[in-house]
């Protein structure tokens, strides 16, 4: 059943295929992947609830969302620079970044290159 798209967009339709972004700031020494398993176990549970099938998830561990130069980013928008990208699922949009101007930069690049973002804990895309 899809939810209500009211503020943020439709979620893209199914059969799509879709990659995922995953960050933390803080890795625990005691796990240091649990927060990231967390996250990416959240944005393939909404894929498989949307029908999107998931082909890979880039991530950044111990790195800040107001740094936009985070390997794992920046491999994420080569992708979408390279049309490999169509659909891009996040947990929340604060993996992405905390600092609104990168945010919609961010966006506005998906926007340019038709490539749809949805928000998983959000249930939208934007």
């Amino acid at each position: 059943m899809k939810r209500d798209q009211t503020h943020l967009g439709p979620i893209p339709p199914a059969g799509l295929l879709a990659v995922g972004y995953v960050r933390v700031a803080a890795v625990s020494q005691s796990d240091p992947r649990s927060g990231l398993d967390a996250q990416v176990a959240t944005i393939r549970a909404f894929a498989k609830a949307e029908g999107i099938e998931l082909v890979r998830v880039f991530e950044d561990a111990g790195e800040s969302a107001h740094n936009t130069r985070r390997p794992g980013l920046l491999a994420l928008v080569a992708e979408v620079c390279a049309s490999r990208a169509t659909v891009i699922i996040v947990p929340d949009l604060t993996r992405l970044a905390r600092n609104t101007a990168d945010l919609r930069r961010l966006i506005d690049l998906f926007a340019r290159r038709g490539v749809s973002l949805v928000s998983a804990a959000d249930g939208r895309g934007v």
